[in-house]
């Protein structure tokens, strides 16, 4: 009870097609089988007099045939086959029409599908524990009403209709062949009418039925949703580790906009670049705007010279900054000394004070 209390979440769609993959598709069977039933009664009522007659013509022709056919195993069997084609060709239209209605409402509710995992052996199919299980389950429960209301609401419609043509009936022994069948002509479709109006709005009660339980054993608790969140965009925290790293570099400057800026730059001769600003308006202490190594160091220099900044050759203090400062940030307390010397030197350059 408490799990399915748990599953409040509505199926995604990749639970719809694993749902699907393992053959568990939506269906409701009293659907397709109403909608048989029709169609069937439907060929009955326009193939009965054409299939009545072949058959009364086949009959007429065994039995004026009967005094020259010969009573032997082979003229028997070519009898019973030929008589068998006749026939089969008589039911072919209508199990062919029964064969594509079933297939077609099939295909309407659940799609194309083909999968073999329903053949797939499985114990709990032949357990007679599980067989009982499902049989007191509520969908057993639910089927087994299901069945009693329908005996129940048609069982009084063909009493009432019979009962009002008793008498009619009471004589049928008197009239000929021909007139019998004219009669179970009229009545036979009028309450085949009357037993489908009721059967399809039954079966419509059960569509909803069944669409609303199919999506309700589909529904996913909280930790299956996520744990399909996980395996479609990996672990989460990993997620937002990315998201955290995309937002950090979109806050940085662009390189040339940060050497543009920058005070100096202090360097490794080919591996290290650090792009350095003092502005008492902006931070206490002076900041990193930028840093590079190797290909990214070379263009860091390369920049400074484009725009004048002074390139400032300090191995020693070049990696100390580029292990221990992250970008658009302050220098620790420790560097202050050999930082301010080199700034010192610069400003003494451009022949500013500090």
């Amino acid at each position: 009870m408490a799990d399915k209390q748990d599953k409040q979440f509505d199926p995604t769609a990749q639970r719809i097609k694993k749902a699907r993959d393992e053959g568990n598709v939506f269906r409701a069977q009293d659907m397709v089988s109403i909608l048989s039933l029709s169609v069937g009664l439907s060929v009955l009522g326009v193939g009965l007099r054409p299939a009545f007659s072949a058959l009364k013509e086949l009959a007429r022709q065994i039995f004026l045939n009967a005094a020259t056919t010969s009573l032997n195993v082979d003229a028997i069997i070519a009898l019973i086959v030929s008589i068998g084609f006749r026939v089969l060709v008589l039911l072919l239209p209508f199990m062919f029409l029964l064969m594509v209605t079933g297939v077609g409402a099939n295909l309407l509710q659940s799609g194309w599908i083909f999968t073999t995992q329903p053949l797939i052996p499985k114990p709990d199919r032949i357990s007679p524990a599980k067989g009982l299980q499902r049989i007191f389950s509520s969908q057993g429960l639910f089927t087994t009403a299901k069945s009693i209301l329908k005996i129940a609401i048609v069982g009084p419609i063909a009493y009432l209709f019979i009962s009002a043509r008793m008498s009619e009936l009471m004589m049928l022994h008197v009239l000929p062949v021909g007139e019998i069948l004219g009669l179970a002509g009229r009545w036979i479709p009028a309450l085949a009418a009357q037993l489908i109006v009721v059967l399809f709005a039954l079966s419509a009660v059960d569509f909803a039925y069944e669409k609303w339980r199919y999506k309700e054993n589909l529904k996913m608790s909280k930790q299956e949703v996520k744990d399909e969140q996980k395996e479609n965009e990996g672990d989460p925290k990993m997620k937002g580790k990315r998201r955290r790293l995309a937002f950090e570099i979109s806050r940085r400057a662009r390189l040339d906009h940060a050497v543009l800026r920058g005070d100096v730059v202090v360097t490794n001769p080919t591996h290290y670049a650090v792009v350095l600003r003092y502005d008492q308006r902006e931070a206490p202490a002076p900041m990193v705007l930028a840093k590079g190594i190797r290909k990214r160091a070379l263009r860091i220099k390369e920049l400074a010279r484009e725009h004048g900044i002074p390139t400032v050759e300090n191995r020693p203090l070049a990696r100390a900054l580029y292990g221990s400062v992250e970008e658009q940030q302050v220098i620790p307390a420790d560097l202050y000394p050999a930082v301010a010397a080199v700034l010192a030197e610069i400003y003494r350059q451009r022949g500013r004070g500090v």
